[in-house]
C-alpha cells in the first residue's frame, strides 16, 4: 500500500504533453475500456463507425479535466450530440463515469460563474440527449450532475482554505524566526559587547602596566578573568532559556536589578567614575521587567565605556507605585573614544526592549556634551489580598 501511495504521488507530479501524468493515464485507461465495450458491443448502441470514434475522444478528453475543463466539456457535448443524432444516446457505465469526471473538474477547476455557465449548458445538452432518444430519466440527471457540481464547488473551497491555513502557518512561522532571531540578537548583543568593551579597557590598562610596574597589571588582569567568566555564564543561561519550553517565564534565570551593582563595579574598575542611586518599594517587579531593566544599565554603561571613556556616570533607579524609571547620565568624555569597541545595535536593541513591555525611552546628547537615558516601563497593578 505504502509502494503504491508513493507511486501515485510521483506520478501526480509529473506532467505528459503540459498535461498532469495522472490525466493522462486516467484517460488512456477510460478509452481501452470504452473501445474494448463498444467492440463487443456491450451495450449495443448502434454502428462501430460513430461509436468508436466517440469513445475515444469523448474519453482522451478526461485529460484536459484539470488543464482546460471547459474543451473536456466542449467534445462531451459535441460526441454526445452526434451520436444521439447518428445512432443513440450514450448510455453505457463508462460514458457515464467520464460525464461524472467532466462535471465535477469543472466545478472544482473554475470560478464559480464561468462553472455555473457552463455546468447549465452540459446538464441542458444531457437533457437534451436524453429527449431524443425518448429518454425518462430527467430527474436522475439533474440530481446525479447537479450533485456533482456542488461537490466540486465544495472540493474546491475546502482546497482554497487549505492553501490559505498553510499560507498562514508558513508566515506565521517566518515570523516566529524572525522574533527569535531578533532576540537572541539582542541578548548576546548585550552580553558579549559589554564584556568585550570591559576586557578591551583592561588589556589595554594590563599592557601599560606590564611595561612600568608589573605588580599593577594583576587587578586588570583578574577584572578580565572574571568579566570573561560572568560573560559565559550569561551565554550559558542564555542557551538553557533558549532551549528551554516557551512556557517558561523570561528573565526567571537571567540577572535583574539585583545585578546591576555588579555592573557598576565593573565599569568603576575600568576607570568610570559611577554614582548608584537605587530606591526599590516592596513592590513585586516582574522578571521581564527585570531582565529589561538590567539591560538598559548594561547597554548605558558600555557606551559610556566605549564613547565617552574617563566621564563621569550618574546611574539612577526609582521604583514608583505604577512605574519604574531608570535614568543614566554622564558628563563628556575627558579620553579619546575607544574605536572598534562599539557593535552599532545597542541603542536599537534598548528601545526594542522597552517597548516590547510597554514602556518609553528618551536617548539623546546633553548641552554639557554627555549623553542621557531616560527609560519610563510601567508596572502592573497589584491584585489586593482576599480578605479572610
Amino acid at each position: 500500500m505504502n509502494r503504491a501511495s508513493a507511486a501515485l504521488r510521483r506520478l501526480q507530479g509529473r506532467a505528459v504533453a503540459g498535461l498532469p501524468a495522472l490525466d493522462v493515464a486516467l484517460a488512456l485507461a477510460l478509452c481501452l475500456i470504452a473501445v474494448a465495450s463498444v467492440l463487443t458491443g456491450n451495450p449495443d448502441e448502434g454502428p462501430v463507425a460513430v461509436t468508436v470514434p466517440v469513445a475515444v475522444v469523448s474519453t482522451l478528453a478526461v485529460a484536459w479535466r484539470v488543464r482546460a475543463p471547459i474543451l473536456c466539456i466542449a467534445l462531451l457535448v459535441v460526441t454526445g450530440v452526434a451520436q444521439t443524432l447518428l445512432a443513440s444516446a450514450p448510455g453505457s457505465l463508462w460514458s457515464l463515469v467520464v460525464y461524472a469526471i467532466a462535471m465535477y473538474s469543472l466545478a472544482a477547476h473554475n470560478p464559480e460563474g464561468r462553472a455555473a455557465l457552463v455546468g447549465a449548458v452540459f446538464m441542458a445538452a444531457l437533457l437534451v440527449q436524453e429527449r431524443l432518444d425518448d429518454g425518462v430519466d430527467f430527474l436522475f440527471i439533474v440530481l446525479l450532475f447537479g450533485g456533482l457540481w456542488l461537490l466540486g464547488r465544495a472540493s474546491r473551497y475546502w482546497r482554497r482554505r487549505v492553501h490559505t491555513a498553510e499560507r498562514r502557518q508558513r508566515d506565521a512561522a517566518r515570523l516566529a524566526t524572525a522574533q527569535e532571531r531578533v532576540r537572541i540578537a539582542r541578548e548576546l548583543h548585550d552580553v558579549v559587547a559589554h564584556s568585550l568593551a570591559v576586557i578591551a579597557v583592561q588589556s589595554d590598562a594590563a599592557e601599560a602596566a606590564i611595561a612600568t610596574d608589573a605588580d599593577r597589571a594583576v587587578a586588570p588582569i583578574r577584572v578580565i578573568g572574571a568579566t570573561a567568566r560572568r560573560a559565559l555564564a550569561e551565554i550559558r543561561s542564555l542557551l538553557d532559556l533558549l532551549r528551554g519550553d516557551d512556557a517558561d517565564l523570561p528573565g526567571t534565570r537571567s540577572p535583574g536589578l539585583s545585578a546591576v551593582d555588579a555592573l557598576v563595579d565593573t565599569a568603576r574598575a575600568t576607570g568610570v567614575d559611577v554614582d548608584l542611586a537605587v530606591q526599590l518599594t516592596a513592590g513585586p517587579v516582574p522578571a521581564a521587567i527585570d531582565l529589561v531593566a538590567y539591560r538598559v544599565v548594561q547597554e548605558s554603561l558600555t557606551n559610556i565605556l566605549t564613547h565617552a571613556p574617563g566621564s563621569h556616570a550618574a546611574v539612577t533607579i526609582a521604583q514608583r507605585e505604577r512605574s519604574l524609571h531608570i535614568a543614566v547620565r554622564n558628563t563628556a568624555a575627558t579620553s579619546p573614544e575607544r574605536v572598534g569597541l562599539a557593535a552599532g545595535y545597542g541603542l536599537t536593541g534598548l528601545h526594542e526592549r522597552v517597548l516590547g513591555v510597554g514602556g518609553r525611552v528618551t536617548a539623546a546628547p546633553t548641552p554639557d556634551g554627555g549623553f542621557a537615558v531616560d527609560v519610563d516601563i510601567p508596572l502592573p497593578v497589584p491584585v489586593p489580598a482576599e480578605a479572610p
